[in-house]
């Protein structure tokens, strides 16, 4: 198996760069986003007649915010662009027609690694390991079997009501990287996704040439294992070597300039069933537990309360968009005993879990039978 959900992908070169105090626990203080793609986004908005000035000013960035050189955005500024670019003309399907909008040049360093890359599969374990470079709130890994690949998409954070766009646009734009990559020789035998079927999914055929499922346990792709060993075109070692380093200091660039908690909140996203403790995430950041626990408190949290907070978020998370048992789903946050998360999720919100997802079930019908 090859994975980009090892912790030690987080370990600091300069443990002191993150000294920067934050006032709020939520991702949106702790975490800066990359706005690669908001401008292809605005691009694309601009083109279907839509108004970029009104866009940016009510997400509250200046005319030429995501156009500047390494411009970052919070989370809040990264979740109201989107869903201000969706509303503003009025098209669910808007991750699709983005995703089919970039070309191996917009994904920056990774792109190009990619394609200098000797085959298929070398292109995608950097893919794998360097897709934070490019969607920090995603993470892809790769299972293999002897007939078949699956590559998993997997979200680090609750994306709300822009979950689909950003999965949507994350797969078309990775199987175009892929059949360009390959020599449009890779044959991608079928797409899951974790959502619910859309409205628009006929449209779907039109990005993927294969089945596509809905409401399924993950986001995935599925193709042949042969495929692993197809050649790229453009394969040159020396190019895939420099590139590759200059991802690794992309990578390194982005991890310096967040908080420590931010960091560990993401790390959280790739644990599933077991939560490491303090010790071993301070190993990963190269620091003491007490080191740590002084870093955490400079930005006003601590790891129990960072661990407190995704447990909460994620458990909402997987009761509102899949269809797991809250058993399981307990098991997913790290509760030895699932009687404990039914007692905490509870404290939290005044009901157990079965209530919380029968209630927001049914608030969902009606507001369809509206």
């Amino acid at each position: 198996m090859v994975s980009s959900s090892g912790l030690s992908q987080y370990r600091l070169t300069h443990p002191e760069a993150n000294s920067t105090a934050v006032n709020s626990n939520t991702l949106g203080n702790e975490v800066t986003l990359p706005s690669h793609y908001v401008r292809n986004l605005l691009d694309l908005l601009q083109s279907r007649g839509g108004n970029v000035e009104a866009v940016l000013a009510k997400a509250g960035l200046p005319p030429e915010g995501p156009n500047q050189i390494n411009a970052t955005l919070s989370w809040q500024q990264f979740h109201a662009v989107i869903q201000l670019c969706c509303n503003e003309i009025n098209e669910p399907a808007l991750g699709l027609y983005l995703g089919s909008q970039l070309t191996i040049n917009t994904h920056g360093m990774l792109g190009l690694a990619a394609i200098s890359s000797v085959n298929m599969h070398e292109a995608l374990q950097l893919i794998c390991k360097y897709t934070a470079t490019r969607s920090p709130l995603l993470t892809l890994s790769m299972r293999q079997n002897q007939q078949q690949v699956h590559l998993t998409l997997e979200e680090l954070h609750p994306l709300a009501d822009i979950r689909q766009f950003v999965v949507e646009t994350f797969a078309v734009t990775l199987h175009a990287t892929l059949d360009f990559v390959t020599g449009h020789k890779y044959r991608l035998r079928q797409v899951q996704f974790a959502f619910a079927e859309p409205g628009y999914s006929a449209l779907y055929q039109a990005f993927f040439p294969c089945p596509v499922r809905f409401a399924q346990p993950q986001h995935r792709f599925i193709f042949d294992a042969a495929d692993l060993a197809i050649p790229c075109p453009w394969a040159d070692r020396q190019v895939q070597n420099q590139l590759s380093a200059q991802c690794e200091q992309e990578l390194q660039r982005w991890q310096q300039s967040q908080s420590i908690a931010g960091l560990i909140r993401l790390m959280l996203g790739r644990t599933k069933g077991r939560v490491p403790c303090i010790e071993k995430i301070a190993a990963e950041f190269a620091m003491s537990s007490r080191t740590l626990r002084r870093r955490l408190d400079n930005e006003q949290t601590s790891y129990h309360q960072l661990i407190t907070d995704w447990r909460q978020q994620m458990a909402t998370h997987y009761l509102l968009t899949t269809a797991l048992p809250v058993q399981q789903i307990g098991f997913l946050l790290g509760y030895a005993d699932p009687a404990n998360f039914g007692r905490a999720f509870r404290r939290e919100n005044g009901v157990s879990p079965q209530q919380f997802r029968a209630k927001q079930q049914t608030k969902c019908t009606v507001d369809l039978e509206k």
